[in-house]
Parts: structure tokens; C-alpha cells; sequence
């Protein structure tokens, strides 16, 4: 299993810190019927309203409407990628490729470890991974939960894309989800798995980081119009 160094975290926070300028361009690229689309999905569209109990919820938000909603067979993330190519050799090069590659997971803790983040076990698709994130490596709660989350590759180790959502570690409601992985296509199970968390108050409990792992809550990147 991947044991992260003091390389690995210092490119890792680099990396991080790229990707949230990244994601802000790409936010500003979502049209107002994803959001409407993926609000219904979501069940947090009411009257034509989308409904968030948390001003953290525009994350989960805008994680699902960037990579579930497509048009034209592609995702906006795709879109993104092709309209807006990085120049090669980039940490944006780099991470636009990543995101291509990221998958939607729910992810068991086994260890924390200190600075650097979670070995943990992917129950959708039975995968050892390494989770690099510094807020998680400090957090001790992780322990008796499991996470759903976007997960983007870095090489030998993965970091969360987008809101991830805490679920309680309920080896029967894992096994659903995992079923319901198997039995729907990734973007159907993902907006369902999201929809689980939202229902049972996971989004209360949503906490963002900095690149050096200090967590604290954010204002919305993107206004909501209400009609």
C-alpha cells in the first residue's frame, strides 16, 4: 500500500491549490437547466426552487451538475477539457487529465494517517486506494463513518473532487449502494448515493480545507438564482 512522503504531500498541496481556480472556471461553464436537471434528481428542486439547507450544498452541487449532466454525450468536465485545452506539461494539464479518469466512490476508512490523509477500501469498485487529503489525516471521526466522494487520480494515490458526503459505516446500506452501483450506470448510481446522503442530513455535516488542511466552511462559488 501507498506510503506518502513529504514530496508527496508538498504536490499534493500544490496540486489542490490549482484545482480550485480550475473549478471555479468550470462552475461558471454550468448552464441553468443542469442545475434545474440535477436539482430534480437531487430531489432539492421545489416549485421550480433549489432548496439547499447548507450554503456548502453549492458544491455537491455543482460536483454533480459538472460531471453527471451531459450533453451531446459528454459531460461538462469533457466539454471543458476539449474547448479549454491547458498547455502540455501543466499542473492544469495534469489535472484536466485527472479529472477524466475520476470516479465516484464510497470509501471505508482502515487507517488514518497523520498529515497526509486515509487508506481506505472502495466497497463500489473493491479497490485498495490512498486518499490524500490533509484535513482527513487529521480528523479522528473518519474512523467510524464511511465517505461517498469524487475522487480525482494524482498517480499512486487519489484526491477528493468536488463535496464528499459522510455516511454512517451500516454494513446493510453499504451493500445496497454497492448493488445499486452493479446495477445502474455510474452517473444514475452516483446521483442516487448522493440523494441517500442528502436525505439523511449529510450535508450538515460537509467541511472544506485549505491546501494546508485547515478546514472550515466556505461561502457558495456560485450565486443561485431562486425563481
Amino acid at each position: 500500500m501507498f506510503t506518502p512522503t513529504g514530496e508527496d504531500v508538498a504536490r499534493y498541496r500544490r496540486l489542490r491549490a490549482v484545482s480550485r481556480d480550475l473549478n471555479n472556471r468550470m462552475v461558471k461553464t454550468i448552464p441553468k437547466r443542469a442545475f434545474t436537471e440535477i436539482g430534480k434528481a437531487l430531489g432539492i428542486l421545489r416549485n421550480g426552487v433549489l432548496v439547499l439547507d447548507t450554503e456548502d450544498m453549492s458544491g455537491v452541487m455543482a460536483d454533480a451538475c459538472l460531471y453527471e449532466w451531459f450533453e451531446n454525450d459528454k459531460n461538462l468536465v469533457q466539454a471543458y477539457a476539449e474547448i479549454h485545452p491547458a498547455k502540455p506539461g501543466t499542473d492544469e494539464r495534469f489535472l484536466l487529465d485527472a479529472y477524466l479518469q475520476a470516479k465516484y466512490r464510497i470509501i471505508e476508512s482502515q487507517e488514518l494517517v497523520p498529515g497526509a490523509g486515509l487508506r481506505g477500501r472502495d466497497i463500489l469498485n473493491d479497490e485498495d486506494i490512498f486518499l490524500m487529503d490533509l484535513a482527513i489525516g487529521g480528523s479522528t471521526r473518519l474512523a467510524t463513518l464511511a465517505m461517498a466522494t469524487r475522487t480525482v487520480p494524482l498517480g499512486d494515490y487519489w484526491m477528493t473532487g468536488g463535496a464528499g458526503l459522510p455516511m454512517i459505516r451500516n454494513p446493510k446500506a453499504l451493500g445496497l449502494f454497492r448493488e445499486m452501483e452493479r446495477n445502474a450506470g455510474c452517473g444514475a448510481a452516483s446521483l442516487s448515493i448522493i440523494r441517500a446522503c442528502l436525505d439523511a442530513g449529510a450535508a450538515k455535516h460537509i467541511r472544506y480545507a485549505d491546501a494546508d488542511g485547515k478546514a472550515k466552511r466556505r461561502e457558495p462559488k456560485h450565486q443561485w438564482r431562486r425563481r
